[in-house]
Parts: structure tokens; C-alpha cells; sequence
């Protein structure tokens, strides 16, 4: 008895279709996001609605309800997004010298900030409890402090606590970016101050390699 040979029709296509299905749904929610992060940057968090979303999207506000599930779900996303990009913002080619290297990944880490502030706030504003370590948040910001980690073990001394420094480095990054966007910096070149803190940071991460 002979076996009939599958037609061309006859094929199982399903594994593709879902494929195509998910790209579909990820192509919307990253338009969604888009969307979003305009509303943010016209006018900072609170304007960020479901409704504002829609509306820019040219969508209804079920679609983003069904996407998202409410709008914490989808500032939640909006955030993560802002955290992608921060990572971009600091990351550094391989082949400086590695106190050139940390500058520019706090360059970076300035630029972004001041380019768009309210992408910046909402990072810090949607943070994750310390006790939250499984969270996608913690994760992240895991992996980001492990790049300055990395950054700042290529200058200390080898008996110097890396992660101990880069907490140090980030604060002062972070607080001398807190302090320029609210205007409360007593000098008249922010610029110029925020290169002299990276000197004195590279100066003490240095200084026990020198001894």
C-alpha cells in the first residue's frame, strides 16, 4: 500500500505563524513604548497616561491596556527602556586606556542625563526594593554596576575593593548630574567642574596603585 506524499499545502506552518504572531505583538508594545517615551519627554511622568499613550499612538486605549495591563505596567516598560539606553549612553570601546575609558562612561552617563532628563528621573523614580533581587529592575542594575565595577578594577590597587569604589564613583557621578539638573551648582562651568571631579576620582582610584 503506498504512503500519499504530503502536498505542498499540507505542510505545518504553525511554528511559523506564531513567530510571525509574536514579532507582530513585540512591533506594537515597541510602538506603544515609543509613544510613551514621547509623551515623557514632552512633559515629564505624569502626563504619561493611557489615554496621552493612545492618542499619540493613533490607537484605542484598549490596545495599550491589552498590551500592558494598566499604566503602571506600562511606565514600568517605559523605564526599562530608559535603563537599555542609559546602558548604551555609558558603554565604552574596548580599546582605551582604562582612566580614558571610566571618563567617558561617566561622560556618557552625564550626557544622557542632561539629553533627557525625564527618561533619567523615571530610571531612579521606578527603582526596586534592595530585598527585590529577582526583579528584572535589580537584574539590570546589576549588570550596569557590574560594567563600572569592571571599569573601575582596571585602575585600583589589587587589594582595593572594586565594588566599594564604583559605589563611591557612582555617587559622585550621580549626585554632581542631581545637582546640575536642578541649578544648584555654585560654579559657572558645569562642564568644567564635572571634568575636575572625574580627575579627582581617577586621581584616588590611582592612588593606591602609586604607593
Amino acid at each position: 500500500m503506498n504512503t500519499p506524499s504530503p502536498r505542498g499545502g499540507d505542510t505545518d506552518t504553525s511554528g511559523a505563524s506564531a513567530t510571525r504572531r509574536r514579532t507582530a505583538s513585540d512591533q506594537v508594545s515597541a510602538a506603544l513604548v515609543s509613544a510613551a517615551e514621547t509623551v515623557l519627554d514632552r512633559g515629564g511622568v505624569n502626563e504619561v497616561t493611557v489615554r496621552a499613550v493612545a492618542r499619540e499612538a493613533g490607537v484605542a486605549p484598549m490596545g495599550v491596556y491589552n498590551r500592558f495591563g494598566s499604566k503602571e505596567g506600562l511606565i514600568s516598560a517605559l523605564a526599562m527602556r530608559a535603563r537599555h539606553e542609559l546602558t548604551t549612553a555609558i558603554a565604552v570601546p574596548a580599546d582605551c586606556e582604562p582612566a580614558e575609558r571610566l571618563r567617558r562612561a561617566c561622560r556618557g552617563y552625564r550626557s544622557f542625563a542632561l539629553a533627557h532628563p525625564a527618561r533619567y528621573t523615571l530610571i531612579f523614580a521606578t527603582g526596586s526594593p534592595l530585598g527585590d533581587t529577582a526583579s528584572a529592575v535589580a537584574t539590570h542594575g546589576r549588570s550596569v554596576f557590574g560594567v563600572l565595577t569592571d571599569l573601575v578594577a582596571a585602575l585600583v590597587a589589587d587589594d582595593e575593593d572594586p565594588r566599594e569604589s564604583s559605589q563611591a564613583v557612582w555617587s559622585g557621578v550621580h549626585g554632581a548630574v542631581t545637582i546640575e539638573q536642578a541649578g544648584l551648582g555654585q560654579t559657572a562651568d558645569a562642564t568644567a567642574s564635572f571634568e575636575r571631579l572625574l580627575d579627582l576620582l581617577v586621581a584616588g582610584l590611582t592612588a593606591g596603585v602609586a604607593r
